[in-house]
């Protein structure tokens, strides 16, 4: 792949808008309780942020009429707020995936619904943090809150999107990372003023769950089609903990994207 793009400096967006966007997934049960209260917050202490929010369907169901109408309108009252609808439920990697594509920024907080941002130092934390050279890095040691720079996701290479719903998608992030660079583990950085809540309820309706919070098709993937457990021949690097040789590698996903990035600035 072109190393060009890994050189290319940041020129993104909206004068006067921080060079970051913060991207957001949900579905319909954490609309009140979670969503809108996170980006209230989030647009009481970044007012011009941008903010793009990837809306899932339920599992073999139709989309809720009602909440479509109630996002729709609480959002669009929101400075610089964008919205992705899936009809259809989708995986969390693709939905990871498209929000780092929409951004406006290559940099990109990440995070889930269910987060409660206490004080505004959290941003004037962060945004220390994300001047210096580091491209990715886990906040208080959780894929909740993430920040990475998309650039780096294209030259690892993308969430895999075979994983068609939620759990083992990070380990399998954190595996090819170890395996890039030698053993090294992503960076884990401690931010104050940040609380992931963990609240499960109500989710991966209909589907067969593991641990009760994890879909049980994500668990055979990795460890039946991805991934064979070697204790001779394998490497055991991230969460995962155990030695692994990966028999199907990650296909390759949105190729055109660097090509995108190096020469929108021709059209």
């Amino acid at each position: 792949m072109n190393g060009e793009v890994f050189r290319i400096e940041h020129t993104e967006a909206v004068t006067g808008i921080k060079n970051y966007s913060i991207c957001i997934t949900t579905y319909k049960y954490r609309f009140e309780k979670w969503l809108k209260p996170l980006v209230d917050t989030i647009k009481s202490f970044r007012p011009n942020i941008e903010v793009l929010i990837a809306i899932n369907g339920e599992n073999k169901q139709s989309f809720d009429e009602d909440y479509r109408k109630n996002i729709l309108e609480y959002t669009s009252t929101k400075k610089n707020t964008f919205i992705t609808m899936y009809p259809n439920y989708r995986g969390l990697c693709k939905l990871w995936n498209n929000l780092l594509i929409n951004s406006t920024n290559h940099k990109v907080l990440l995070l889930n619904d269910d987060i409660s941002i206490t004080n505004v130092n959290f941003f004037d934390s962060l945004e220390k943090k994300i001047e210096t050279e580091i491209r990715i890095f886990k906040i208080n040691g959780s894929w909740s809150h993430a920040f990475m720079d998309r650039t780096f996701v294209d030259q690892l290479g993308w969430f895999d999107e075979r994983y068609l719903s939620i759990g083992h998608e990070d380990d399998d992030f954190e595996w090819r990372f170890g395996k890039s660079t030698k053993g090294k583990n992503i960076p884990n950085v401690h931010l104050p003023n940040i609380v992931n809540h963990v609240d499960h309820d109500n989710c991966l309706i209909g589907m067969e769950k593991v641990m009760g919070k994890y879909a049980k098709f994500n668990l055979d993937f990795t460890f039946s089609q991805k991934y064979k457990v070697d204790d001779k021949n394998g490497e055991n690097y991230g969460m995962v903990n155990r030695n692994l040789v990966c028999i199907s590698p990650t296909p390759p996903l949105h190729m055109a994207e660097s090509f995108y990035w190096n020469n929108r600035n021709k059209l």
